[in-house]
């Protein structure tokens, strides 16, 4: 009777282990599909945005305007280093925002 009950509990955290398993493969591709979907989406917003950048700079460019040539090139040297200095933190943004996703600190 004595192995009966230990072979149930054997059973018990044999199937406690599978589905902890499985549940941690689950969380591992909601994570990953959220991180590449998190990429996808910053790609796409910053593309945006230097289309923005371009489409402002060729209109203040075609308006002839001779006094805002020198505030456009500094707004365009502006905005490519903000790029740049946004370019490293590009990943700890998307590992941050995963871990609050799934809860972690």
């Amino acid at each position: 009777m004595a192995s009966e009950q230990v072979n149930r509990i054997l059973e018990a955290e044999k199937k406690a282990a599978g589905i902890e398993q499985d549940a941690r493969m689950k969380a591992d591709e909601i994570l990953a599909s959220a991180q590449k979907q998190a990429q996808k989406e910053y790609q796409e917003a910053l593309a945006e945005a230097r289309k923005k950048v371009a489409s402002l700079y060729e209109k203040h460019k075609e308006d002839g305007s001779s006094s805002n040539t020198a505030n456009d090139a500094a707004s365009e040297k502006a905005a490519e280093k903000l790029r740049d200095e946004a370019e490293p933190n590009r990943e700890a943004a998307i590992s941050a925002a995963m871990n609050i996703l799934m809860g972690r600190k």
